[in-house]
């Protein structure tokens, strides 16, 4: 494996380190995947500056409320004040009531979707000014939530509700960011398709200090390479941060 290559596996990691946990990477993390930053303050700062473009917070949480509009964030007062309405269950109430969830109870599994919504919140935050509100990110994901109860047979321990709980959240919100996508008019879609290769490659150039390749992108971005190559022919190969390919050219 190329020392490229092998650089963009490891931002791959922390990514994926970052997703586990909940959108937040430890100094400590960073240093083991990209050691070469514990000594140089100028490639910690690009990384750390990468990480903020993907909504990754340095050892807390990024405030995501800069991504949200003054409506969204009087839906979500609602919401959260809706929620505060029902019973708020201890550490010990929320394990019990997850075992039982777990064995098959119905009621059990209403209360641990209940306790649950208030984090859909700031899942949808992550997901926020991508063109669809809060309010329906949050309501597709509920939905899903409320669909996928029978899945919770499946696990094996209460401390695996909120992993399975999440994942299906995020699946619902960029699914319907996804058909919002699919909706749009032909124009539109296309312009947000360059203006999504161009910021992936932008951020991909800051952190290797050249140009990248096309294959390089779409390792990092989980772009596939024709869906970059399309890019670059609708804008004429104006992505000054990717090599053109020779056929392109």
């Amino acid at each position: 494996m190329s020392e490229q290559s092998e650089f963009i596996k490891r931002i791959g990691e922390l990514l994926e380190l970052a997703q586990d946990q909940e959108n937040v990477i430890f100094e400590d993390q960073l240093f083991d995947i990209f050691p070469e930053a514990k000594d140089d303050s100028a490639k910690k700062q690009v990384l750390v500056d990468y990480l903020k473009e993907k909504k990754i917070g340095l050892n807390e949480k990024i405030d995501t409320d800069e991504f949200i509009t003054q409506d969204e964030k009087k839906y979500i007062e609602y919401y959260l004040e809706d929620l505060k309405a029902s019973k708020q269950l201890t550490k010990g109430e929320r394990e019990a009531f997850r075992i039982s969830a777990i064995a098959g109870d119905k009621d059990a599994c209403d209360m641990v979707l209940r306790d649950y919504l208030v984090n859909v919140v700031d899942i949808a935050k992550l997901y926020a000014g991508q063109g669809v509100l809060v309010e329906d990110l949050v309501g597709e994901a509920n939905i899903a939530l409320v669909m996928a109860l029978e899945g919770l047979g499946s696990l094996e321990h209460p401390e695996e509700v909120d992993g399975y709980f999440g994942k299906i959240a995020m699946d619902a919100m960029q699914d319907i960011i996804a058909r919002h996508m699919d909706e749009m008019g032909e124009n539109e879609k296309m312009v947000k398709k360059v203006e999504k290769v161009a910021k992936a490659a932008k951020n991909l150039s800051k952190l290797l200090a050249r140009k990248v390749t096309v294959s390089e992108l779409s390792e990092e971005s989980k772009l596939s390479e024709n869906y970059i190559l399309s890019a670059l022919k609708l804008c004429g190969n104006k992505i000054e941060e990717i090599e053109i390919p020779e056929d392109l050219k």
